[in-house]
């Protein structure tokens, strides 16, 4: 498996199973893939996987997180395959760090995570381990100062009295609508107030946690730009470029400079893909896009916009480049792709979810796109 199938393979199982899998290169002990990786901000905890003796697989349980480690050689490269960290199931986190990156990552028992590393293992190197070759490293769980539901008052108290909570929420509400608008002046007032809104910080060390505070504003703008009807294609390659870009930036005022540059962007991205059709055929557009699991007819944008279908459908053809039937139908295809990746509906439950007539429909239409059916698209994307 060379480098490139490597990382498909990880991004994908991250994608189905919320278990973070790292690739390093060994012997320049830099990340290859993904850009961010928690396990290297806990590398302290878990210094053991990064051990090399008899032993192929290492696996440690700090008693909160878990992670395991391999080493794999691809094209005369050696690589050190960091899995983890996951959450340990039903026990308390008490790390700052560790308790905010659990949104994104599985809680696994101790067997079910050994489980797992065993089956992407015997998937990577194409060789089965025996139970004695893979050593579990325990690290003792220090005694804490106080217990985790005197903790969780203290954080409850601090987050009512900044009113931190509400006011973060409030904050992101306005400004996607600011991006969404291309109000460009009062994103810059949003980011003069950014350090009282996030007062209350995601992490012990700030920097770590403007990072993912990054992240989470980029993946939140992405989305609204689908909405606003910018390109699944577009959108998606603006966030990927972005999230690389930070392995660029080292400091606290860097992040934030970068999100406020992040935000012109997709400003700049909504605004131009607006700028591309008439108010009528953008109010058309929103129409279908919010609609997207509904039949959708030239009657229901009629009554939506008050103009004649026949008006529409031929504005819609002038601004669009096609005709409303055939637009409709490559985007319920492309919410069918998202849904054939990441969820695990039948192509039954799609079909219908999605409005086609039958699943045979639904079949036809999405080989007529795609020129291959549902399953095919499935199963070549899980193929690793």
């Amino acid at each position: 498996m060379n480098q490139s199938e490597l990382i498909h393979a990880i991004d994908t199982l991250y994608h189905r199973t919320y278990v973070p899998i790292t690739l390093l290169d060994d012997e320049a002990g830099s990340l290859v893939f993904p850009r961010y990786a928690p396990i290297m901000s806990l590398k302290e905890k878990f210094e053991y996987l990064f051990v090399d003796d008899e032993f192929p697989l290492h696996i440690v349980n700090t008693y909160e997180m878990l992670g395991a480690s391999f080493l794999y050689t691809s094209d005369q490269k050696r690589y050190r395959i960091l899995i983890g960290p996951c959450a340990l199931l039903n026990t308390s986190i008490t790390s700052k760090f560790s308790y905010d990156i659990k949104a994104y990552i599985s809680s696994e028992t101790l067997e079910s995570f050994k489980d797992y590393c065993v089956m992407f293992y015997d998937l990577i190197m194409q060789c089965s381990l025996d139970a004695h070759q893979i050593p579990i490293k325990y690290l003792h769980k220090e005694k804490l100062e106080k217990l985790p539901e005197e903790t969780f008052e203290e954080n409850l108290y601090e987050r009512r009295s900044h009113d931190a909570t509400s006011d973060s929420y409030q904050f992101e509400l306005r400004f996607l609508e600011y991006v969404k608008k291309g109000q460009k002046e009062k994103i810059d007032w949003i980011f003069s107030k950014i350090n009282k809104t996030y007062e209350v910080h995601l992490a012990d060390d700030f920097f770590e946690s403007t990072k993912l505070k990054f992240v989470t504003i980029v993946t939140l703008l992405t989305r609204q730009a689908i909405a606003c009807g910018v390109p699944l294609d577009s959108a998606f390659s603006l966030s990927d470029a972005l999230i690389q870009g930070l392995k660029n930036i080292h400091t606290v005022p860097e992040c934030i400079r970068y999100m406020k540059y992040a935000s012109y962007q997709f400003c700049d991205l909504i605004q131009s893909q607006a700028k591309q059709c008439s108010t009528l055929i953008n109010q058309c557009l929103r129409y279908i896009d919010a609609h997207l699991y509904e039949k959708i007819t030239l009657e229901d944008l009629s009554c939506t916009t008050g103009k004649s279908a026949v008006y529409i459908s031929s504005r819609f053809k002038k601004e669009v480049g096609e005709s409303l039937s055939d637009y409709v139908l490559k985007k319920k295809i492309e919410e069918a792709k998202q849904l054939l990746l990441f969820t695990d509906y039948s192509f039954q439950e799609i079909s219908s979810l999605l409005n086609f007539t039958s699943q045979s429909h639904f079949t036809q239409r999405f080989k007529q796109i795609c020129g291959q059916t549902p399953k095919g698209f499935r199963d070549k994307n899980f193929q690793y």
